[in-house]
């Protein structure tokens, strides 16, 4: 594990009030159980694995909508697993590990393949890909939604407007995106908007903190108190929201 992982690990694994704070993931985790469960009530996975998986939003969701399936619900912070296990006791199809889903450890094959807001969260995403779906079934599905660029858009621009260093990590486009899926199926890109109510920056900039989602991205430089109290100042006089875009994934996997 590198260092960079090692501090999401961190931080995720601190987030004592995810539960309190993850409004948003808390509805994507919804808005993608129900995708799933619309395209698979027929065929009715026998295993799935949950890369990801936190504190069990997205799971107890699978678990709900495929009673009869086994899951495999693993995230790389233990701490975040232990609430996730907390949170489904007594749930017999239910299985957890502490498992990297950049660099999945587990038995395939599988008949589903899901995850909520951990992809942006991979150093390599085309690699990454390429390995969960190597543990895909013959005309398995791999469901996945992500953060795209436009995220938290109102927050870089009153980082800009400040000359505020931003912080938040640079997201890829749907277009991008779309060209890293890997060969043996086809896969597709959906794009929705979800909009989380804000009163100020500082409640903002707060949650990321509790869901531990406040790591700058990659060579990001530290904004000083002075610099992040005008961005914030103007912040609050332009947005009450900020936006998360998120990217659907599906992939589906050739049949021999």
């Amino acid at each position: 594990m590198d260092e960079r992982k090692r501090q999401i690990v961190t931080r995720f694994d601190e987030a004592e009030d995810y539960d309190a704070a993850a409004d948003i993931q808390r509805r994507c985790a919804a808005f993608l159980a129900e995708r799933i469960v619309a395209d698979l009530t027929e065929t009715q996975p026998t295993r799935i694995l949950e890369f990801g998986c936190g504190t069990g939003f997205l799971t107890e969701h699978l678990s709900r909508g495929f009673p009869k399936s086994t899951i495999l619900a693993t995230d790389l912070a233990p701490a975040m697993l232990a609430r996730a296990r907390s949170r489904l006791h007594g749930q017999k199809n239910i299985a957890f590990k502490v498992m990297d889903g950049e660099r999945p450890d587990a038995t395939g094959p599988f008949d589903l393949i899901a995850s909520s807001l951990c992809f942006q969260w991979f150093e390599n995403r085309s690699k990454g890909l390429e390995r969960l779906c190597r543990l895909l079934a013959p005309g398995g599905t791999l469901m996945i939604a992500t953060l795209l660029e436009g995220s938290l858009k109102e927050w870089r621009s009153a980082c800009q407007k400040t000359d505020t260093p931003c912080g938040v990590p640079s997201y890829p486009g749907a277009t991008m995106l779309q060209q890293e899926w890997p060969s043996g199926g086809r896969g597709q890109w959906h794009t929705a908007n979800m909009q989380d109510p804000v009163p100020n920056a500082r409640t903002f900039l707060r949650r990321l903190q509790q869901i531990g989602a406040s790591l700058p991205g990659k060579g990001s430089t530290p904004a000083g108190v002075h610099a992040l109290r005008r961005a914030m100042s103007c912040f609050d006089k332009e947005h009450t929201s900020v936006t998360y875009a998120l990217g659907i994934g599906i992939f589906r996997k050739d049949m021999p």
